[in-house]
C-alpha cells in the first residue's frame, strides 16, 4: 500500500519555510505522495454548504488565506526529489481548460513525471462566481469536458476539440507530459455523479471519509462504494478492478493519541496500533493508497506528528 500526506496551503503551509519543511519531512519519512488542496479566493460571505461537515460550514473560511495549488505544487517539486504530488482535489472548472492543461503539464515535466491529478467539480458557488468561470450549476458538465480536453491536449499530435465549453484547433501543445498516456487522473467525490465520472474517465477513485451525505468512514462502507463503482464501470465496458482505489483519511492523526472506545473512535485515528489495524482492514477491501492528515497548529507540532506517522505508525502497515 502507498501512503500520502495532505498539506493545507494555508497557516504554516502558506509560507515557504513551512511548506518546505513539511514536504521534506514527508519525503524523508518515505511517504509516497504529498497532497495539496485547492482554493483560489476565499469569499467574505459564503452561503454554499460545505459538503464535508455536519453543519455545512467550511473551516477554511475562518483562516481566509490560500496558496494557488499548481504554483505551490511546483514549489514543492523544486524542494523535493522523489515524492509524488497529488492535487487533492483540483477544482477543474476554476481554470480555463487549455491553460490548466498547460499548467499541469508544466508541473508534471518539471517534477520529472511525479504528478497525479485529483479532480473534482467543486462546491462553493461564491468562489466560482468570483473567478468568472462557466455557470456553477453546469460545473459537472464543465468538469467532464475539461478533463476530455486535458487528455486530448496531452496525447494528440495535433490536438483539436469543439465542445460546449472548450474549442481549439491547429495548436501545438508541447512538451507533452512524461507519463504515458498522461498523468493519472483520480476523481474525488463520494456520490453518484462522482462515481459515474470515475467509471467514465478516472484512472483512480479518491473519495474522502467525512462526507455526511455519503459516509465512507469504515472499511465496510468503502467496500459498498467500491461495489457501486464496479457496477458503473461494467455498464461502460470497463473493468473496475483496473481503477486505482485511493482514500483520503481527513481526520488528523496526533502523536501518542489515546484510543477512544467503540463507535467514538474514527477509523484511521487514535494509537499507532489502532491505525495499523484499520489500514489492514481497508487493504482487505482493495484500498491501494491512503492519504493522511496530521494535527497541529504550529509547524513544530505538525512536524512531530509527521515524524510519528512515518516513524511509528506506517512502517510495516498494509503489507
Amino acid at each position: 500500500m502507498d501512503f500520502g500526506l495532505m498539506i493545507m496551503a494555508r497557516g504554516p503551509g502558506g509560507r515557504a519555510p513551512g511548506l518546505t519543511a513539511m514536504a521534506r519531512a514527508a519525503e524523508d519519512g518515505d511517504l509516497d505522495m504529498i497532497a495539496i488542496n485547492d482554493h483560489v479566493v476565499v469569499p467574505g460571505d459564503i452561503n454554499s454548504a460545505y459538503p464535508y461537515s455536519n453543519n455545512g460550514v467550511w473551516p477554511g473560511a475562518a483562516v481566509g488565506e490560500c496558496l494557488e495549488m499548481v504554483t505551490a505544487g511546483s514549489f514543492i517539486a523544486a524542494t523535493t526529489k522523489k515524492i509524488r504530488l497529488l492535487s487533492s482535489v483540483m477544482v477543474v472548472p476554476y481554470r480555463p481548460a487549455v491553460l490548466a492543461a498547460k499548467m499541469l503539464a508544466t508541473l508534471e515535466v518539471l517534477s520529472n513525471g511525479r504528478l497525479t491529478i485529483g479532480c473534482g467539480a467543486g462546491w462553493m458557488k461564491e468562489e466560482a462566481d468570483a473567478l468568472g468561470v462557466p455557470p456553477f450549476n453546469e460545473r459537472g458538465k464543465v468538469t467532464d469536458e475539461y478533463i476530455d480536453a486535458f487528455k486530448e491536449l496531452w496525447t494528440a499530435k495535433t490536438p483539436s476539440m469543439s465542445g460546449d465549453y472548450v474549442r481549439f484547433d491547429d495548436v501545438v501543445f508541447e512538451p507533452k507530459p512524461l507519463q504515458k498516456p498522461h498523468p493519472p487522473i483520480w476523481i474525488g467525490g463520494e456520490g453518484a455523479a462522482a462515481t459515474r465520472r470515475v467509471a467514465r474517465v478516472g484512472d483512480g477513485w479518491y473519495p474522502s471519509n467525512h462526507n455526511p451525505a455519503h459516509l465512507l468512514n469504515t472499511p465496510e462502507l468503502y467496500a459498498q462504494g467500491a461495489a457501486r463503482l464496479d457496477a458503473a464501470a461494467e455498464k461502460l465496458g470497463r473493468n473496475g478492478a483496473e481503477i486505482h482505489r485511493a482514500y483520503l483519511a481527513f481526520y488528523p492523526v496526533f502523536k501518542n493519541a489515546a484510543d477512544r472506545a467503540g463507535v467514538d473512535r474514527v477509523c484511521l485515528t487514535g494509537s499507532a496500533a489502532a491505525i495499523r489495524d484499520d489500514i489492514g482492514a481497508f487493504a482487505k477491501e482493495g484500498v491501494e493508497t491512503i492519504v493522511f492528515s496530521v494535527g497541529g497548529m504550529e509547524l513544530s507540532e505538525i512536524l512531530d506528528n509527521i515524524a510519528w506517522l512515518t516513524g511509528e505508525v506506517l512502517p510495516g502497515a498494509g503489507n
